[in-house]
């Protein structure tokens, strides 16, 4: 009887999707922030109240200072505001949001509020086929040189002959301690993180929201 209860998981998840959804909006609303993807053209992906409002609490509760986001969108605004009231507050941080789409990269870049550019950088770059230990995966070709403490994978978009990014693996060694990564869906690409990581992560999985974060332990 799983598929029973499959269905009657999906049907209460988008139950409490809309009832998160509503509350995201409200909250962020409560702080003006509901305005940030004016900008972003009709066509463009719509806000997922309850993803940002998540991803705004995740980045104020844990204030990093240097922050890559792998695949852009409403989460580099929402992003980029949490770094901004986290200086506000003394603790002062920077994103890097990369983009294989030139199209959305754009659009992202062009969507930035003034107010909020000083805290990121959109960059567009291609992501090239590669092989990990026999895998066919993703790189992102111009990653900057940094030692990210929060990582947010939601990119580059996969194909089924590549369906995983390996830019994780390539930053791992450069972790500090209090490193967190958060994945956006991309079972598989979890999966593969968790067969190829060198050291020891918390996992968390949020069902509802179906993202996955992993805490630096060691």
């Amino acid at each position: 009887m799983s598929w029973v209860r499959n269905k009657l998981f999906a049907v209460y998840r988008r139950a409490g999707l809309a009832w998160m959804n509503a509350q995201g909006r409200r909250a962020l609303a409560a702080r003006g922030y509901d305005r940030l993807f004016d900008a972003r053209p009709a066509d463009a992906y719509p806000p997922v109240w309850s993803d940002l409002w998540f991803l705004y609490r995740l980045v104020r509760e844990c204030k990093p200072k240097v922050m890559l986001e792998f695949g852009g969108g409403c989460s580099t605004l929402i992003y980029a505001q949490a770094l901004a009231d986290n200086a506000a507050e003394g603790a002062p941080g920077f994103l890097y949001s990369l983009d294989a789409d030139e199209t959305w990269g754009a659009v992202t870049a062009r969507s930035v509020p003034a107010h909020l550019q000083t805290f990121c950088e959109v960059r567009i770059t291609p992501a090239d086929p590669v092989e990990f230990d026999g895998t066919p995966a993703w790189r992102f070709r111009d990653v900057p040189d940094v030692a990210p403490d929060f990582i947010y994978l939601d990119g580059p978009a996969l194909t089924p002959d590549r369906k995983v990014a390996v830019d994780v693996l390539d930053l791992e060694d450069r972790f500090p301690p209090g490193f967190h990564l958060l994945v956006d869906g991309r079972s598989r690409n979890c999966a593969f993180l968790e067969a190829h990581f060198k050291r020891r992560y918390d996992k968390t999985h949020r069902r509802v929201l179906k993202s996955t974060t992993y805490r630096l332990l060691s």
